[in-house]
C-alpha cells in the first residue's frame, strides 16, 4: 500500500509510487508569499469567478501548451485562484521523466514569460512560485468528478472565507473555562476518584480550534456517545497494513452494522440538535461518526474534538466547509496534540481523554460513561496533560 511521507511539505509524495506512469493527478502550485498575482475574485451573475490578471493569462496558456511538449499528456480541468493554481492532468501513457519534469517545465515557462512582461509591477521579483507543488493521484472511483467539483466551486469557497474570516481561521490557543459547565466534572464512573475541578473558579483547557467559537456558549449541549458494538462502517483490509471505510458511489460510508439501540441514541441526539442543541463528539467510535455526518447533512451544530491539530493551511473540506460556512461548526484538538501529516490512529488513552473532554464540554449534557476500571484521576492528569490545563482563583 502506498503511505505519505510523515513529513508535511509542499513536495510530499506517495513512497513506492510511479510517477512516470500512467495515472490522473491532480496539481496545486502556490505563488511565493502568496501573493494575489493571478487574478481577482469577482462576482458575475450571482456566479463567483476568478479574473484573470496578466500573469494569470499567461499560466494558462502556458498550462495549454502543455500537452504539446508531453505527449501522452492532457489536461482534465484547471481552475485558476488569486495566489495559487489547480488543474488536474491525465498522464495516459508512461513518460521519459516524472511527473516533477512535467510540473517543472510548467512553472519554468510561466515564470519566464511572467517576469518577461513589460509592466511587472509585483512579478519582478524572481521567485513568482513558491518550491514544490502539491500532488493527489485519483485512485478511487468516483474521486475525479468530486473533484472536478471541488476545483469548480473553488471561487464560491474563497468568496465565502473572505466573507466569514474567522471562521476559517485557525487559532492556536483558544482558552476554555472547564470548572463552569455545569455537573460533568463529577460524571465519571468512579466517583471517589474524581478530580474535582470546580475547587477552583476557573480551570483552563487550551486547544486548536476552528469554526463558530460561540457554540460553546450556547444553552444546551448534548455529549455523543456511542458503543462500538451499536453501530459500524463497512471495512476492507489494507494491503499495508490498516482499515479502509467503503463507501458508496455518493461517497457515503457503507454501513455494516446498525441496532436499534443506536437508532434510539441517533434520534433523540438528532431531536435535540433540531431543537436548538449543540452535540458535541470525540468522533472515535463510528457510531459517533455516523451521528454527527448526520448532523451536518441536516445543518444542526457540532463540535467535533480532534486527535491532532491543524496544519497552517487547513481548512475543513466537503460537507464540513458548508457545516462552517453556516456557523454550525467547530473542531477542537488538545494544544499539546500536534498536527501530523495523514490519519492518526486513535489509542485507548487518547480515546479516553477525548471522551473526558466531551463530557467536560457538555456540562450538564453529559452522559455517564465506563472507563473500565481505569482511575478517575489518571484520565483528569491525562486531560490536564493533553490540553495544558491551568487554575486561576
Amino acid at each position: 500500500m502506498l503511505r505519505a511521507e510523515t513529513k508535511h511539505r509542499m513536495g510530499r509524495r506517495m513512497y513506492g509510487w510511479d510517477y512516470a506512469g500512467r495515472s490522473i493527478y491532480m496539481i496545486t502550485l502556490t505563488i511565493e508569499g502568496r501573493r494575489p498575482l493571478l487574478g481577482k475574485l469577482v462576482e458575475c451573475d450571482g456566479k463567483w469567478m476568478v479574473e484573470p490578471s496578466d500573469a494569470g493569462r499567461i499560466v494558462e496558456q502556458c498550462l495549454a501548451e502543455l500537452p504539446q511538449h508531453w505527449p501522452g499528456v492532457s489536461l482534465i480541468c484547471t481552475q485558476l485562484m488569486p495566489d495559487h493554481l489547480h488543474f488536474i492532468i491525465f498522464v495516459e501513457k508512461n513518460q521519459p521523466k516524472p511527473l516533477g519534469a512535467i510540473v517543472g517545465s510548467l512553472k519554468s515557462k510561466s515564470t519566464s514569460r511572467v517576469l518577461n512582461l513589460a509592466a511587472r509591477g509585483e512579478a519582478q521579483s524572481k521567485k513568482f512560485w513558491a518550491p514544490g507543488y502539491v500532488d493527489i493521484v485519483l485512485l478511487r472511483r468516483g474521486q475525479l468528478e468530486k473533484m472536478i467539483a471541488y476545483l469548480q466551486d473553488n471561487p464560491r469557497h474563497l468568496a465565502i472565507k473572505r466573507a466569514n474570516p474567522t471562521l476559517f481561521k485557525v487559532v492556536r490557543d483558544l482558552p476554555i473555562n472547564f470548572a463552569a459547565r455545569g455537573e460533568a466534572r463529577n460524571q465519571g464512573a468512579c466517583a471517589d476518584d474524581v478530580l474535582r475541578l470546580g475547587a477552583c473558579a476557573k480551570v483552563i483547557g487550551h486547544f486548536m480550534a476552528i469554526g463558530n467559537h460561540f457554540l460553546l456558549d450556547y444553552p444546551e449541549i448534548r455529549q455523543v456517545q456511542c458503543s462500538r458494538s451499536y453501530f459500524s462502517y463497512a471495512r476492507e483490509r489494507l494491503s499495508g497494513g490498516g482499515w479502509r471505510i467503503l463507501r458508496d458511489a455518493k461517497g457515503k460510508p457503507v454501513v455494516a452494522k446498525t441496532t436499534p439501540e443506536f437508532a434510539t441514541k441517533a434520534a433523540e441526539l438528532l431531536e435535540a440538535a433540531r431543537h436548538g442543541a449543540v452535540l458535541v463528539s470525540p468522533c472515535i467510535s463510528h457510531g459517533e461518526r455516523e451521528i454527527a455526518r448526520l448532523a451536518f447533512e441536516a445543518g444542526y451544530r457540532v463540535i467535533a474534538l480532534q486527535n491532532k491539530g491543524f496544519s497552517p493551511i487547513y481548512k475543513p473540506g466537503g460537507k464540513l466547509f458548508e457545516t462552517c460556512a453556516n456557523g454550525n461548526l467547530l473542531l477542537l484538538a488538545p494544544i499539546a496534540w500536534p498536527y501530523v501529516p495523514g490519519e492518526k490512529l486513535p489509542t485507548r488513552e487518547s480515546s479516553q481523554i477525548l471522551n473526558r473532554i466531551a463530557q467536560l464540554l457538555a456540562g450538564d449534557g453529559a452522559v455517564p460513561i465506563d472507563y473500565h476500571g481505569v482511575v478517575m484521576q489518571g484520565i483528569e492528569e491525562g486531560v490536564a496533560e493533553a490540553c495544558q490545563m491551568t487554575t486561576r482563583k
